[in-house]
């Protein structure tokens, strides 16, 4: 099974999903080595699945464009008037480093979009019911974002701090001008049976794949 984002399915030509254990993504998706920072690369500048990033742009018919996760968050930005498209990983270092801002930056100076052209979705991830963080995680967050947004989707129980990772993500593309967001699918590490979980498998090194582009 995988998820889709109901609104996009009339979109013209739009391929996407966010896969489970046992989606089968298309054939020759365009993916990159990730390194959990905050690079966001056009698809026309990858020459191998070694180049590094945590972002991919496509406005190719035909370029599926793909990243995986395990507790990470899965992005999709899709622009339906220029028929841009966006996979992003965002785990809890690119996103306290702005990965969200680079893509939609890229997506300005490259193509013209602005953010309210912009939806986006936000696929399975690890949910603050399983994802206990140090305080220096909320500490990078307000150190970018400021003491306001940057503090989105902490909560503290006692000694311990739960983190909620979409939540911030949302609250931080509505605030860069996104203005259609949705989130899409469970908890990674409650729904082990259908999602890899790095934290609830830390001996596996499973991921699922989730994908996005323009169909030729």
């Amino acid at each position: 099974m995988a998820w889709t984002v109901e609104r996009w399915r009339r979109v013209p030509g739009l391929e996407q999903r966010f896969g489970d254990r046992l989606a089968a993504a298309p054939d020759a998706v365009v993916t990159l080595r990730q390194v959990h920072g905050r690079l966001v690369r056009p698809v026309d500048e990858v020459t191998g699945e070694t180049m590094e990033g945590d972002g991919l742009v496509t406005d190719r018919a035909g370029a599926i464009v793909a990243v995986s996760t395990a507790d990470c968050v899965p992005v999709h930005l899709m622009a339906p008037a220029a028929r841009v498209a966006a996979a992003l990983h965002c785990g809890w270092r690119g996103s306290a480093a702005g990965i969200l801002a680079e893509a939609l930056g890229l997506l300005g100076r490259r193509w013209n979009v602005r953010p309210e052209e912009v939806e986006a979705a936000l696929g399975p991830a690890i949910g603050a019911c399983c994802y206990e963080v140090g305080r220096e995680v909320r500490d990078a967050f307000v150190a970018r974002a400021g003491p306001r947004l940057g503090t989105v989707g902490f909560e503290a129980y006692g000694d311990r701090l739960a983190f909620d990772l979409r939540a911030f993500l949302e609250a931080e593309l509505r605030e860069l001008g996104v203005a259609v967001v949705e989130r899409v699918g469970p908890c990674t590490a409650c729904t082990i049976e259908r999602l890899h979980s790095y934290r609830r498998e830390r001996q596996t090194r499973g991921r699922q794949l989730s994908w996005i582009g323009w169909r030729g």
